[in-house]
């Protein structure tokens, strides 16, 4: 049996409190601790790493951002949980425009009937819908765009979109099927980043 000196081979990393988030941060961090341990997590990982010492690449990083703002840096994390909240557009406008001021992406024009969203341009951060004084601009579904295979190091890569929006149960479901990816597909140590780029290589040739 190998020995880790009982350090975690994992580590989630989140935002701060924050007015922008649109999730429940320490929600989303004790279901994904609690997800770490049930799944035995650091001994599966210490048999896939097959090494005495683990270094601090081996540590499957994880990160929740409360918002598109991504201020625990998803992207370059093995996964990655980014909150999102859907705008929609009801009725009682004023023209007031505090909503086209707010949108950091220049996704919203306003309209002789109201606010226009550019869905194509909007990354669902909801600063409109927070800003807007009449509730115009409300809250549709809330949920999660998932990421992974992110990581630095020698050969950089940026963490790719899985879904762009799914629930705790979804976001939950992809975390396991992403572990299991890694210990089953991955060969001894290998980065999750460096398992997907072989996977699609294999798959483009094929």
């Amino acid at each position: 049996m190998f020995a880790t000196g009982g350090e975690k081979l994992y580590k989630i990393t989140r935002c701060r409190d924050c007015p922008n988030a649109v999730i429940k941060i320490d929600r989303v961090e004790d279901v994904l601790y609690k997800l770490f341990q049930d799944k035995d997590f650091n001994e599966r990982h210490l048999k896939y790493l097959k090494c005495l010492r683990p270094k601090h690449h081996d540590i499957f990083q994880v990160a929740i951002a409360g918002c598109p703002n991504s201020c625990s840096q998803p992207q370059i994390k093995d996964f990655g949980i980014q909150g999102q909240l859907v705008p929609i557009i009801g009725a009682g406008c004023t023209g007031c425009g505090l909503c086209v001021a707010a949108c950091p992406d220049n996704c919203l024009e306003l309209a002789t009937s109201g606010p226009a969203i550019n869905r194509e341009l909007c990354i669902n951060c909801g600063k409109c819908a927070s800003t807007c004084p009449t509730g115009t601009i409300g809250a549709g579904e809330i949920g999660f765009r998932v990421i992974r295979g992110g990581k630095l190091g020698r050969r950089p890569v940026l963490a790719q979109e899985v879904c762009s929006l799914t629930d705790e149960k979804g976001m939950v479901g992809l975390l396991t099927e992403t572990i299991d990816l890694l210990h089953q597909e991955g060969q001894a140590g290998e980065r999750l980043g460096s398992l997907l780029e072989r996977i699609n290589c294999k798959d483009k040739k094929n």
